[in-house]
Parts: structure tokens; sequence; C-alpha cells
């Protein structure tokens, strides 16, 4: 399998995703942050982690060496300056049947009453991805105050 983990911040997911597929599962780190790939490669160079690799990567567009059997998207939505023209020009980097998930912090509650544009609405994302060309298929609550949404390429035309 093939993971590239978009905006991967202190590599906490990333570093459980590349462990789960050792030895011969394959994850790219993606981010636009230099200093933050030089510390997640340090970070798995220090728990033996070999299957990590580091990409730096425009905030515009997404650039992988390989296509993806999964695209995470973990509190970095938001940050995407248009997410449906990037996610639509992302389906050229996912193989067939690759899905995106996607764990975005919902703007619910205080935070959200108090302006802090660090999250997206449930409603925008499925809307925004629908515009891009995927559907959602699943979703699950795993972070309370969160949404977390399984996506693939709408094969309708």
């Amino acid at each position: 399998m093939v993971v590239g983990d978009l905006g991967p911040g202190y590599g906490h997911f990333t570093l459980r995703m590349a462990r789960a597929l050792e030895p011969d599962g394959v994850v790219y780190a993606l981010d636009a942050s230099r200093s933050t790939l030089d510390d997640l490669r340090r970070a798995a160079d220090d728990r033996g982690i070999t299957n990590l690799n580091t990409v730096r990567v425009p905030r515009d567009r997404l650039e992988i060496p390989k296509p993806v059997d999964l695209l995470f998207v973990s509190a970095t939505y938001h940050h995407l300056p248009n997410p449906p023209a990037y996610f639509a020009d992302a389906r050229r980097h996912l193989r067939s049947g690759a899905r995106v998930a996607i764990l975005e912090s919902r703007r619910e509650g205080l935070l959200a009453r108090w302006g802090v544009r660090h999250g997206s609405s449930p409603q925008r994302l499925e809307r925004e991805m629908a515009e891009a060309g995927y559907r959602l298929t699943e979703t699950h609550d795993v972070v309370r105050g969160h949404f977390f949404g399984l996506f693939e390429v709408d094969q309708i035309p």
C-alpha cells in the first residue's frame, strides 16, 4: 500500500501509518514546510522507520512521486487555498480505487463562536469534495469535535 499524508504536522498519524505498513508499504509525508519535513525525518530515523519519504509540496497543488492508495488529510483541509480545485487536480495522483480520508475540526462549540477558523463544517467539506469529483462513502466518530470522512472518486460523469 502507498499512502500520502498531506500536512503531517509532528507525525502523530504519519509515523503510525509507516510502522503499520512495514516492510513493503510506503508513506509519503507531504508538506510545504521543509522544517516540518526535516523534523519528521529525524523522528522516523530515531524510531528506525525506513519506509517514510518526505516530499515538499507547493501549497496550491499536490505532487507525489507515485500514485497513492490512500491520501490522508488531517487538520489540513482548511489551510488549502482552493480545496475543490486542489482535490480535483489531486485525482491524477490516486490509484484506481483509492480513497481520500479527511479528519477535520467541525468548527463547533466555543472556538467556532469566537471566530477561530481552524476547521471546516462537514457540509462544506462534503459539498466541496463533491465539486472536486468525489463522493462521501463513510463517516466515523473517531475524535470528538471532528469530522472523519472517507471519499472515493465519483465515477458518475
